[in-house]
């Protein structure tokens, strides 16, 4: 073999020797560089309320809607007194169907509401079960997993003469709704259209109407609903004038939402108020936050409460 390959092939066995030899010499690596153990940025440090929340919702200046927000707040007492005093006929209360919801709305809100029909989601003749029920002292009375019964009977010792009305879709009428050959009426109905069917037939022009139902069913605007409009839209200014009706959603601050997250920098959070007028909040303040549209945009007023 000539000499200049054999000293090629020399040098590569001795730098193979090197490679696999150095680690077992106790050769040292260069060591990675410690982690960074200094305290973060407090603006870098998501809020636990936040974590599933993209950092644009919570990082956002809130500073303008945040005054706009203490400026145009009341207090329960006082919007009640409002309400009361109004020509009101028609009010939507959008809830969240869990047992905070029911206390605050009984211990708060319907001890000083006037109300004449309090709508429920429930159909007639469960309506009928749970007032029986009410009237008979049973504890608790569950409707859509929370006690409705606190409700009830804060409503009826308000005024004695209340009547309770289940308007929800009868049987009947979700069966018609699904039946597969459905003509053009039933491609048009939902079960929110039977829902203002109901409330339409029971209607007393004389009265205030009270609905209690899940908040998307209140929405001024078509909202998380589908193809259906919810029946706020079907009643206001169908049945009874726009501005004889209001929209309204109840939020807690057990809940995460860019909403409750504005209240909580806005330092709201450890009192009940109320956004009597959602119009009041300049859409400058919201139109660029997407995620805030949906609250000041759908309803006409928004009624906030702390956990104790």
């Amino acid at each position: 073999m000539p000499r200049g390959i054999r000293g090629i092939l020399l040098i590569g066995v001795l730098i193979l020797l090197v490679v696999v030899i150095q680690p077992r010499l106790g050769a040292q690596t260069i060591p990675s560089p410690p982690p960074d153990t200094s305290p973060a940025n407090p603006a870098d440090v998501m809020p636990p309320f936040a974590e599933h929340l993209e950092r644009s919702f919570w990082l956002a200046d809130h500073l303008d809607l945040q005054a706009a927000l203490i400026e145009n707040q009341v207090t329960v007492a006082d919007w009640l007194q409002q309400i009361n005093q109004s020509n009101i006929q028609f009010l939507c209360l959008g809830e969240t169907h869990n047992e905070s919801f029911r206390q605050f709305l009984a211990q708060t809100i319907f001890p000083q509401l006037d109300v004449n029909q309090l709508l429920l989601e429930a159909d007639a003749d469960q309506a009928n079960e749970l007032l029986a029920n009410a009237s008979s002292g049973t504890n608790p009375i569950r409707l859509l997993g929370a006690d409705i019964g606190l409700v009830i009977r804060a409503a009826k010792t308000r005024n004695p003469n209340v009547q309770i009305v289940g308007i929800d879709e009868t049987d009947q009428q979700t069966a018609w709704r699904n039946q597969e050959q459905a003509n053009s009426d039933r491609r048009r109905l939902s079960r929110d259209g039977f829902i203002a069917q109901n409330i339409q037939e029971g209607w007393r022009s004389d009265q205030r109407h009270v609905a209690l139902y899940g908040a998307n069913h209140c929405a001024a605007h078509d909202l998380g609903l589908g193809n259906a409009r919810p029946f706020f839209r079907q009643v206001a200014g169908v049945v009874v004038p726009r501005e004889q009706s209001k929209s309204v959603l109840v939020v807690s601050s057990a809940q995460s939402n860019p909403l409750t997250i504005a209240i909580q920098r806005a330092t709201l959070n450890n009192q009940a108020f109320v956004i009597p007028n959602t119009q009041a909040i300049a859409p400058a303040l919201y139109n660029y936050r997407w995620d805030l549209k949906s609250f000041f945009d759908n309803y006409d007023a928004i009624v906030y409460f702390p956990l104790p």
